[in-house]
C-alpha cells in the first residue's frame, strides 16, 4: 500500500507536495507509537548499551543520507557506503550481544 501511494505521487509529478507531508506525518506518528513502548522497555530494564547502539545507528544513517543529498554523492558511492555501514552495524550489534551474554554468564556464575 505504501509503495502504491509513493508510485502514484511520483507518476503524477504533482507540484503540490502536501500529499507527501501528510504521508510522512502519518509515518512519523505510526513509527512513534510503535517505537515508544520499546524505548520505555529499554529504559525500564536498563538496557543502555542497546539503546546507545540504536542511537548511533540512527545518527550514522542520517549522516549518510544527508551527505548523499547535500554533497551530491553518486548513487554507486552511496550504495557502497550504505552496504559497508549496514554490514558494520550488524557485526557491531552482534558483537555487543555476544559481549553482554558473556558478561551476564560470568557475573551470574561468579
Amino acid at each position: 500500500m505504501f509503495l502504491n501511494i509513493i508510485t502514484n505521487v511520483q507518476e503524477s509529478k504533482l507540484e503540490d507536495s502536501s500529499y507527501l507531508y501528510i504521508l510522512v506525518t502519518i509515518g512519523l506518528a505510526i513509527g512513534y507509537l510503535l517505537v515508544r513502548p520499546a524505548v520505555k522497555w529499554f529504559i525500564t530494564n536498563r538496557v543502555f548499551d542497546l539503546l546507545s547502539y540504536i542511537m548511533v545507528s540512527l545518527i550514522l544513517c542520517i549522516m549518510l543520507s544527508a551527505s548523499y543529498f547535500m554533497l551530491g554523492l553518486s548513487p554507486e558511492l552511496f550504495r557502497l557506503f550504505l552496504k559497508v555501514i549496514l554490514q558494520l552495524l550488524a557485526y557491531f550489534g552482534a558483537g555487543l550481544v555476544i559481549w553482554n551474554l558473556i558478561r551476564v554468564l560470568f557475573i551470574k556464575h561468579s
